[in-house]
């Protein structure tokens, strides 16, 4: 999707966020093109499936988020403990995840949120470190987010044609 209203871009920007306090790190979304600069976070959203009935707006949504640095300028003793500190974030006042993330999004529904794995691995070819999470969440549109505010009269039929 990726579209800037779209469960899967609110949900990236809402974990994202909670990334600002990790100093030194480059926090990158699917929206970001170019280069990413080391180190760095990369986080990607995408539905999996929509539940309860197909149209419904609730939706599967996996999130990968990747931690890279490179390995010939950081022990991975140093890459490991910045990795706890990203970890940490995700649980920051001691709320749940699902809380975390619904607290900094404004146009999006979160209805549960988790890690569903972890991946450690070693990139041989780039020289980097990389360690990453999956989180499972279950979400949808805000009813009275953003696109509450939109008129559908007969008059202005334009704009429901954008929101399609």
């Amino acid at each position: 999707m990726s579209i800037l209203n779209s469960p899967d871009y609110q949900l990236e920007q809402s974990i994202a966020s909670l990334f600002s306090s990790v100093t030194g790190v480059n926090v990158y979304t699917t929206t970001r093109t170019g280069a990413k600069l080391f180190p760095y976070i990369a986080i990607s959203a995408k539905p999996v499936r929509q539940l309860v009935t197909p149209y419904s707006g609730v939706y599967d949504m996996q999130v990968s988020v990747d931690y890279s640095d490179t390995s010939a300028k950081v022990s991975f003793s140093t890459f490991d403990s910045t990795y706890l500190d990203i970890f940490a974030c995700l649980y920051g006042t001691g709320e749940s995840l699902q809380f975390e993330i619904q607290d900094n999004s404004i146009d999006l529904k979160v209805y549960m949120a988790r890690i569903s794995s972890q991946t450690p691995t070693i990139e041989v070819g780039k020289r980097a470190w990389k360690r990453g999470l999956v989180i499972s969440a279950i979400a949808t549109p805000d009813p009275a987010g953003g696109q509450a505010g939109l008129n559908f009269s007969k008059f202005l039929n334009s704009q429901y044609l954008a929101v399609i």
